[in-house]
């Protein structure tokens, strides 16, 4: 009886496999890569000098960039959870598949652009001599800091929605991508 049980268990979890969620990640690497190269081509070709070009320009290239995101993600979670059906009969995993598949990328990407960041910085303050110190004083400065605040505040919000509508978007690929039922079928 116990050498049932274990037997079962084990089929348990052979469900979960890595590689659906590896090629995921990987396109949604890719995917997310060369829609935000489009939004920004896009964005550079609508560039003007008023102020209300440049503000309507952030707004357009924001919203190119979420939909780019949502584009990406999906299609990387369906192809997630399409995959994932081979190593799973269990349907309603999908979206736990396509969730891992946006972690992974979220991790590589991560740390893609870490060790971007830190060789441009790097060599940019080594081509640029000396890096430069900025400081203020004055009656002005705390409204400076107040703005500054706001703008912060306003723009961790906007990142933490493209993060939240990029996992759900790959999520729910997943879960549409685990229930696909092929016409051959």
């Amino acid at each position: 009886m116990m050498n049932q049980q274990n037997i079962a268990h084990t089929n348990e979890c052979k469900c979960l496999s890595w590689r659906p969620i590896v090629a995921g990640a990987i396109v949604a690497i890719g995917l997310t890569f060369l829609l935000n190269l489009f939004s920004i081509a896009i964005g550079l070709t609508a560039i003007t000098t008023n102020s209300d070009g440049i503000e309507n320009l952030a707004i357009g290239g924001l919203i190119g960039i979420g939909i780019g995101i949502l584009a990406s993600m999906f299609a990387a979670g369906w192809l997630t959870g399409y995959l994932s059906k081979r190593h799973c009969n269990q349907r309603h995993l999908g979206a736990l598949y396509g969730f891992l598949a946006w972690t992974v990328a979220l991790l590589v990407s991560i740390f893609i652009a870490s060790s971007v960041q830190q060789y441009i910085s790097f060599y940019g303050n080594i081509i640029s001599g000396a890096s430069s110190v900025v400081q203020a004083s004055g009656p002005n400065m705390s409204v400076t800091a107040t703005t500054t605040t706001q703008h912060f505040v306003a723009t961790s919000y906007v990142i933490f929605a493209l993060f939240f509508l990029s996992a759900f978007s790959c999520t729910f690929g997943g879960h549409c991508g685990a229930r696909h039922v092929c016409c051959d079928n």
